[in-house]
């Protein structure tokens, strides 16, 4: 597997965290792409793969679509399975959930949860599939930087209320109406600007970020550990219920599952996690 990763350069912060390289053989024919706390802007430089949505986020039978070239998926408050190709072959951006104001005049809250072609977000992103079949890192990067600097909106700002909302429940689990008294606002002031900036309530972000911080950890844990207690002491979720409901919500496996993946294939699969078949 070669992969590179960067954070963003100065000019693209605080809306771009950072770009991401992979070529790789896929360690499953599907892989489950767990949520987390940013939004991501992706170039498929394989050949075509389907990405599917699993029943439990449509209420209805898995629906997919066809990933050609360029996409941007939002916040996810669900996983996401991926059909791999025989070979893996992506650059891709890693976006602030708030940064899509940044670039667009779109609505943040029709993305959220979302895959969509890049085409309806970042017109001309897929025209660099050409140029970057062949690139290496180091001009992939060059690339995406010159690429988002042209779409920038030149003088905008964040709301610094959202940025300081966002990077406190990406690192602590804290109630929304503490936090909202942090920032000095009510809690519906609180919702009502991460609704506008982030597409998404408060509370569901704090969700998705406790889950993502659990997981990294959970991956960590050496093989032959137990998936309860020893679980529970890394989670924010009050009991042991609590933290099955919200791992099979987010990941669609029981916290023993995961780890019998997690620990055959290594930590570095701790999100995207390989699986031969579906259940």
């Amino acid at each position: 597997m070669e992969y590179a990763e960067i954070p963003a350069p100065a000019a693209l912060r605080p809306f771009v965290e950072g770009f991401w390289f992979l070529r790789a053989e896929p360690k499953a024919r599907y892989e489950k792409i767990l949520p987390g706390p940013s939004a991501h802007l992706i170039l498929n430089l394989s050949e075509p793969y389907r990405l599917i949505r699993p029943r439990e986020a449509t209420g209805m039978d898995r629906a997919s679509a066809e990933v050609a070239a360029g996409f941007y998926a939002g916040v996810q408050s669900s996983y996401l399975i991926s059909e791999n190709p025989e070979r893996l072959h992506n650059v891709g951006v890693r976006l602030a959930p708030f940064a899509l104001a940044a670039f667009t005049s779109q609505l943040p809250s029709e993305f959220q949860g979302n895959v969509v072609d890049a085409q309806y977000v970042f017109p001309g992103f897929a025209d660099l599939r050409s140029q970057l079949l062949d690139a290496e890192p180091e001009q992939a990067f060059d690339a995406l930087e010159s690429f988002l600097l042209g779409h920038l909106s030149a003088g905008y700002e964040a709301d610094p209320r959202t940025m300081e909302a966002v990077e406190t429940l990406a690192e602590e689990d804290v109630e929304v109406g503490i936090l909202a008294g942090r920032l000095g606002i009510s809690s519906s002031t609180l919702e009502r600007i991460m609704m506008r900036d982030c597409g998404l309530r408060a509370k569901v972000y704090s969700d998705v970020c406790r889950f993502f911080r659990f997981v990294n950890q959970a991956a960590l844990m050496p093989a032959g550990s137990a998936p309860g207690r020893e679980l529970l002491g890394l989670a924010d979720y009050y009991d042991q219920p609590h933290l099955i409901r919200a791992f099979r919500r987010f990941s669609g496996f029981t916290p023993t599952e995961y780890l019998r993946v997690i620990q055959t294939h290594g930590p570095e699969y701790a999100t995207f996690v390989p699986v031969e078949e579906l259940a």
